[in-house]
């Protein structure tokens, strides 16, 4: 055996007994389309392999949220805990992994504070921090597809994981790219999200290798307002003590306590999809239940 192909079934076997869920391997080459602002070379200009990392989201959370009852559990673990221990734990792993062989790896965290210094080298269009989006990552290196949404897509986890990823200087060998359909453009991602933030074409493409992905147009803005719970329309937490230009208790409980605040928790991007994705087979994930059991909740109009 090769030392490329070594390596990375040493990685491979070392992510997965670390904990991930999903691992994939992507050539620097596969990002020849993408903007000059996420290309993995403002990050790491040594960069000759992307790596991806998929950590599942327990459905018992995401299910507590659909049968509104409890968000904690999202919001801790989903978020807090994948985004800032479990994550950065096997990355390190991975990273301390390659430095044996005499590698070097940069673990890729999330969430990001993009380009916001100066221009420090000539041949970089950009000052740090550089930013490369893990959701093309995870394509880039064959674990799966983007949805009409623009969610990543797994056909094991369907929308339910986040990505994560490793640059390093030494070439590994490349997870074949996902050529399979997760998504069946059933729309419910658009149908459900209260923020009527996505459109319903995919016109916004890109091309890896000889395989074309695309997802529909995502207003990022509108997005926001109801994921962080901004809009008492849409969010349960608002009961009415809050004073004059102040937020519910709630949200200042979450960002104080896990330093990440979802109340949206994906209502048409996540959890309808997940819902569809199961019910209609497509996902080799199984469960003894459905996810969604009963008549979804809604918030009655103020």
């Amino acid at each position: 055996m090769n030392e490329s192909l070594s390596l990375t079934e040493d990685l491979r076997t070392l992510a997965l007994a670390e904990g991930a869920d999903l691992i994939g391997f992507a050539p620097v080459s596969r990002f020849a389309e993408a903007p000059p602002e996420n290309h993995p070379t403002t990050i790491f200009p040594s960069t000759r392999t992307a790596i991806a990392i998929g950590l599942a989201q327990p459905r018992g959370a995401l299910k507590a949220v659909e049968e509104g009852c409890f968000w904690q559990a999202y919001n801790c673990d989903s978020y807090w805990y994948l985004n800032e221990v479990e994550a950065p734990r096997i990355l390190r792993r991975l990273v301390m992994r390659l430095e044996e062989h005499g590698y070097d790896g940069v673990p890729i965290h999330n969430p990001f504070h993009p380009h916001s210094g100066r221009q420090i080298r000539e041949d970089q269009p950009f000052g740090p921090d550089g930013m490369i989006s893990l959701r093309v990552l995870g394509v880039a290196a064959g674990l799966g597809e983007l949805g009409v949404s623009k969610m990543f897509l797994s056909p094991q986890f369907g929308p339910r994981q986040r990505i994560f990823g490793v640059l390093t200087n030494a070439e590994l060998e490349p997870t074949p790219l996902f050529k399979g359909q997760v998504c069946d453009n059933c729309l419910a991602c658009v149908r459900n999200c209260e923020a009527a933030a996505m459109g319903t074409d995919r016109t916004v493409k890109l091309r890896i290798e000889d395989v074309e992905y695309s997802h529909a147009p995502l207003d990022c803005q509108a997005c926001g307002v109801v994921h962080r719970g901004d809009d008492p329309r849409y969010s349960p937490f608002w009961n009415g003590s809050e004073k004059e230009g102040e937020k519910p208790s709630y949200n200042k409980f979450c960002q104080d306590r896990f330093r990440h605040l979802s109340i949206c928790v994906g209502r048409g991007c996540l959890r309808s999809c997940l819902d569809h994705l199961e019910k209609s087979g497509r996902l080799e994930k199984k469960f003894k239940s459905p996810f969604a059991e009963r008549k979804r909740w809604k918030l009655e109009s103020k």
